[in-house]
């Protein structure tokens, strides 16, 4: 028995069928949330904020006691109590009065007068917003005609040869005064699109970024990412609510996508270009060309060619909503400075101590017996350090020289060189060192004969601290004289040839070791910076000021930190040099680089379904453990908010797809906030035919026109004639006809 086996095919598999080509470039808006007390008046301040408040109070500027006024000029008469500021006092470990300038909060001294008020209010900003996840969608919607690009006119009977030359310009830039082109000439076809997508992230990034410069001309680039940079320019300063940040990020949002896209789309219409060349050839070589040719043999044409643009929809779209905490860090790069010259003064040690000690110079012994020969000790002169970092640091060489008179000889003790390098300054010791570099080295300097020593000072941040100065000591020894000679000269002559000799050898390998340590050490700092990533640098510092060993010792701890904040999402903004002061650490990038930066925003997003966890932290520096239940009740009250909104715009409180049942189709959820179209150009034409209103007939070709249509018209009578008779023959005809045929040579 055979076994049937039917396959059913479903036909609506087999066909085809249009489909959006959406393509995607994403932004991000914060908006700061001003968590308050019931009063809605007093803010929930943050433990790091309280810790900066009351070392305000204990070693900066202001006044204990004039607090309750000012707190009282702001209008935030309650802020010490309701934050139990009395017991995270008491709470505060005790730090030393002498701590660094750094680390203390600086006076403010201002022609305006007493700006403890301003000081103190800028501490009770909000680091905590909300982070509004945008996306514009751009979706080809089909095409239309654009700008009249050439017109050709046609004789009756012309053929032309038309050649075809479209020139695409792509810029690199929409905003810097130099522009980088690229032009590809083709024909008929282009190898180079104009594509909105890339132009468009490219002026979301110059705007969002807007206080980083988003060209370089360092090694490095810093990241903007594929989720988009955090845009926190808007006309609120700070949001109580949700709805209301959800209003205002939507309307500027919208504004943004749409002025960019206008820019965008505006210049790339402009800077395309489409040329038409008639070409005349002659010969017998063939080329594939497009060859437009006139049917008429009277009336002329007039082809008029027109550029096709593609319309494309553009849809500002909303696909999530988190907390973000937006801490900031002051110098932001100064670490990874740091590191660049903690590392290149590494290799140069290393270089420095591989050459090994010079040689020592031979002491002549005296007639009998070698005895001791006189010593002195030679200082150099006070030498001020002046080699300060902008913040007060400092790691930096200094060659010192030694003088000594003439008849005495350096002992090569390098020993007694380095116990006798004095620090002369009101600094404390545990704040600034020096230490010897390397070999000494006896050279010439000013027509004299000096012992150079090179020092290497290292000194912590203290802004505007005191200077400091060095000096530095050495052994001599009374060089030998004519008198007392013996049979021992040509023995010590000997060896001071060799010293000589071996001094000359040792300062040649020395000099080639340090000049190798030099170019690696540029290596070196060209790894790092090619390699250099803000975001985390920035993360890096962060973790380090904010989270304290002891809560990120633990496996467990460093997966909830993971788990609570998303830092692949991460972002940040930074502030030019210039609001620092001093010299930049890289003066050859613009002083917007992050190199560069004086301060910079961290802009960390808290993942969906963490953020009590992460708030809890952020507020009270606690885990697991509850805070003060005026304090949960709020944070609770601002997470319930927040996961609403989710709720009513996105479909779900947590952001992610509800599912209630098995192979369940999920539609992409969004919350769309406005929508646009925008023409952008192709390399495409149209062609449109217009008839000439004139003939080129003459008396001649008109006469030969009329009878030609007069022929074609008696032709068509006799064909008609024709047909009338076959039919009525076939009508008079009922059977066949018999036809008899006779063939003969008989006339008759």
């Amino acid at each position: 028995m055979g076994i049937v086996v039917v396959a059913n095919a479903d036909t609506d598999t087999l066909g085809f069928s249009a489909a959006h080509s959406d393509r995607y470039v994403y932004s991000n808006y914060f908006v700061p949330m001003l968590l308050t007390f019931d009063d809605g008046r007093t803010p929930i301040l943050p433990f790091y904020v309280k810790q900066a408040l009351i070392e305000a109070t204990r070693y900066g500027s202001i006044d204990r006691d004039r607090l309750p006024h000012l707190l009282k000029q702001l209008g935030l008469s309650e802020v010490w109590s309701a934050n139990a500021m009395d017991a995270a006092e008491e709470n505060l470990p005790g730090q030393d009065p002498t701590m660094s300038h750094r680390e203390r909060p600086a006076s403010r001294p201002t022609l305006l007068g007493d700006q403890d008020a301003e000081f103190i209010a800028g501490l009770l900003q909000s680091d905590v917003g909300i982070a509004f996840l945008d996306r514009t969608r751009i979706r080809p919607m089909g095409f239309a005609l654009g700008e009249h690009v050439y017109a050709l006119a046609l004789a009756p009977g012309e053929e032309a040869v038309l050649e075809q030359r479209t020139y695409t310009k792509k810029e690199l830039t929409l905003e810097e005064q130099d522009e980088t082109e690229q032009q590809t000439d083709i024909e008929l076809t282009s190898a180079l699109t104009t594509e909105l997508q890339e132009g468009f992230e490219r002026q979301k990034s110059i705007s969002d970024t807007w206080g980083l410069n988003a060209s370089h001309t360092g090694s490095y680039t810093s990241p903007t990412g594929f989720w988009g940079t955090f845009n926190a320019s808007h006309t609120i300063g700070y949001t109580r609510n949700v709805t209301e940040a959800n209003q205002e990020t939507s309307r500027r949002a919208v504004k943004d996508s749409r002025t960019a896209t206008s820019k965008v789309a505006a210049r790339y219409r402009t800077q395309h270009k489409t040329d038409f060349k008639l070409v005349t050839e002659t010969g017998s070589e063939t080329k594939s060309k497009r060859t437009v040719r006139n049917p008429n043999r009277v009336t002329p044409i007039t082809l008029h060619y027109f550029k096709v643009l593609q319309r494309l929809e553009l849809a500002q779209e909303r696909y999530g909503a988190r907390i973000c905490w937006a801490p900031t860090v002051k110098e932001p790069a100064l670490a990874f400075a740091k590191k660049i010259s903690d590392g290149r003064q590494r290799i140069l040690e290393q270089a420095a101590t591989a050459a090994g000690t010079p040689p020592t110079m031979p002491v002549r012994p005296a007639p009998g017996q070698p005895a001791a020969a006189p010593t002195k000790v030679f200082y150099s002169a006070v030498k001020t350090l002046d080699k300060w970092g902008v913040v007060g640091d400092m790691s930096a060489d200094y060659d010192v020289d030694v003088p000594f008179d003439a008849g005495w000889l350096w002992d090569g003790d390098v020993d007694f060189i380095r116990a006798n390098v004095n620090l002369i300054t009101r600094r404390p010791p545990d704040s600034i060192a020096a230490r010897v570099v390397g070999a000494p080295l006896v050279t010439s300097s000013d027509g004299g004969t000096v012992v150079r020593v090179r020092v290497h000072v290292g000194a912590a941040m203290w802004i505007g601290g005191p200077g400091a100065d060095v000096q530095v000591a050495a052994n001599f020894q009374q060089a030998p004289t004519n008198a007392g000679q013996n049979a021992d000269d040509a023995a010590y002559n000997a060896l001071v040839a060799a010293y000589v000799t071996g001094l000359q050898e040792w300062t040649d390998k020395r000099d080639e070791l340090l000049a190798a340590a030099a170019i690696a050490a540029d290596e070196f700092e060209a790894r790092l910076r090619a390699g250099f990533s803000p975001v985390n640098e920035m993360i890096s510092q962060i973790v380090a000021e904010h989270f304290p060993a002891g809560v990120r010792d633990e496996a467990w701890e460093i997966d909830l930190w993971n788990r609570v904040f998303d830092w692949e999402r991460a972002s940040f903004v930074s502030y030019p040099g210039w609001w620092s002061g001093g010299d930049a650490r890289a003066p050859e990038l613009d002083p917007g680089d992050f190199l560069n930066a004086s301060w910079a925003k961290l802009y960390l997003p808290v993942r969906a379904g963490m953020e009590l966890t992460a708030l809890r932290w952020i507020f009270g520096k606690a885990v697991a453990t509850r805070l003060d239940p005026r304090v949960e009740d709020r944070l609770q009250k601002f997470v319930d908010e927040l996961s609403k909104f989710r709720t009513e715009a996105l479909g779900s409180a947590d952001e992610m797809p509800e599912l209630g049942e098995p192979c369940q189709d999920v539609p992409e959820k969004v919350y769309c906030l406005a929508k646009w179209s925008e023409l952008m150009p192709t390399d495409g034409t149209h062609l449109e035919v217009v008839q000439g209103a004139t003939t080129a007939a003459d008396a001649v070709t008109a006469k030969e026109i009329t009878d030609a249509e007069e022929l074609r018209a008696a032709l068509l009578e006799s064909e008609r004639q024709s047909n009338r008779l076959k039919t009525k023959a076939w009508d008079q005809i009922s059977e066949p006809a018999d036809l008899d045929v006779h063939i003969g040579t008989d006339r008759s």
